[in-house]
Order: structure tokens, then sequence, then C-alpha cells
């Protein structure tokens, strides 16, 4: 599969699925709740996850739950930490975006958090493909940090 980058803003990259979802063992985060959303940030590349780790934490509405460096990383992490929004990098050395999507959806039992693809190289096959392994949404990497967690909070938040 081919992507190339686009410059979609978050609105017009991300998704959310339909209803809530507590009986397929997602998190029931209360309707308009003021308390903070715990957030994995999962990215390779040291730089962009300090990056987003630094807009997490000044963000109100979130609170850091820690972080990984790949997806095997980021699989112990959920299990260990049980944060309740992962931001997952797509194109990771290990174990990409999607396999780590794949193997969570397909957990038993499942992990209740939402998870909110970042990544540079999105195209409509790559937002599908999150879709159907369970991501509740995909952002583009060239959105502002800001406009990333305000994003993934709605998500988490639905």
């Amino acid at each position: 599969m081919t992507t190339t980058p686009t410059a979609l803003h978050a609105s017009a990259s991300t998704f959310a699925r339909g209803g809530r979802r507590g009986d397929r063992g997602r998190r029931l985060l209360a309707e308009g709740s003021d308390g903070a959303v715990t957030v994995l940030v999962v990215d390779d590349n040291d730089v962009l996850r300090r990056g987003m780790v630094r807009a997490v934490e000044r963000d109100a509405g979130m609170e850091l739950a820690g972080e990984a460096d790949g997806g095997e990383a980021a699989l112990a992490a959920i299990e260990r930490l049980q944060p309740d929004l992962v931001l997952l990098d797509f194109q990771m050395p290990d174990l990409d975006g999607l396999a780590v999507l794949r193997r969570l959806h397909h957990a038993d039992p499942r992990p209740s958090c939402r998870i909110v693809l970042v990544s540079s190289s999105l195209d409509d096959d790559v937002e599908r493909a999150a879709r159907d392994a369970g991501a509740a949404g995909c952002i583009g990497k060239d959105t502002p940090r800001t406009q990333i967690c305000a994003e993934a909070l709605r998500l988490a938040r639905q």
C-alpha cells in the first residue's frame, strides 16, 4: 500500500464510531466529563514524541499516563497503564500502528482505551484500515499539536 502525506486538518481527517461502546470493552467516559483523560503517547521519533508529550502536559483536559517508543512497548504500556486514550504513530519499525490496533482489537479482554492514529502518511486506505482495526480516529502529524490534543480529547469523550 502506498501512502502519501496529506495536509488535512484534524476535523477533516478524524472519524468517530457511533454510540457508546461499553459493551465492547470501551471505557465509558462521562458525557461532558471535566476529569482529565489519561493519555499514552506512542512514537518512535524522540523529537516528535517529546513534542506531543509536552502538548498533552499543557492540555488541561489531559493527563500524561506515559510514553512509548514503538509498537511492542505500546502494547505493554497499554496493559500496564490502562490509559483512556492512546495517540499512536502509524509508521514504526518494530510494529506499526495498524498492527498494534489489530492486536488490541483481538485481545481478550479488549483494552478500554480509545486509540487515535497520528501519522504523516494518511490516505483513505490507511484511514479505512485504522477504522476497521478499531481506531477512534486518524489525525495528520502536520496538524498543530494543540489541535491534535483537542480533537483526540473530543474523540475520547464520545
